[in-house]
């Protein structure tokens, strides 16, 4: 009888890996990109901001942001989808899952249009944060 209640307390305990980890993440970006509060409490600062800058030619520029100088970030069109929404999901595996190493990218890359964006998010002290920035898009 113990023994059948520590195993439903064991899988009723929230975890982390693969697909529920991956399922958090996917919420996480919806609250992260519409609601401004909530995504300066998931942004460790300071921010490190990596980006092209043209005059003459393309030169690498690093900047890193403070709670201050922050702007909220309203990021793809698709995270702001109120009805008929869908994620457009790849995965490495039939399995359609994902490493549990409290990591991601969001990449946004576009198709011959110069667009090129990193995010970096880390699974840190129960909570998703954004704890680097990169924007190549020429």
């Amino acid at each position: 009888m113990i023994r059948t209640i520590l195993i439903s307390l064991l899988f009723a305990i929230p975890t982390y890996a693969g697909e529920t980890q991956t399922n958090n993440f996917r919420v996480f970006l919806r609250d992260f990109f519409n609601n401004p509060s909530f995504q300066l409490q998931h942004v460790k600062f300071p921010l490190e901001y990596t980006h092209y800058e043209a005059e003459f030619d393309i030169e690498e520029k690093s900047k890193s942001f403070s709670p201050e100088s922050w702007k909220h970030l309203p990021g793809p069109d698709q995270f702001r989808c109120k009805i008929n929404c869908f994620d457009l999901m790849i995965y490495d595996n039939f399995e359609k899952t994902h490493k549990s190493n409290g990591k991601r990218v969001l990449s946004v890359e576009g198709v011959e249009n110069g667009i090129l964006i990193n995010m970096y998010f880390e699974y840190q002290a129960s909570k998703w944060m954004l704890v680097r920035w990169e924007d190549y898009s020429g």
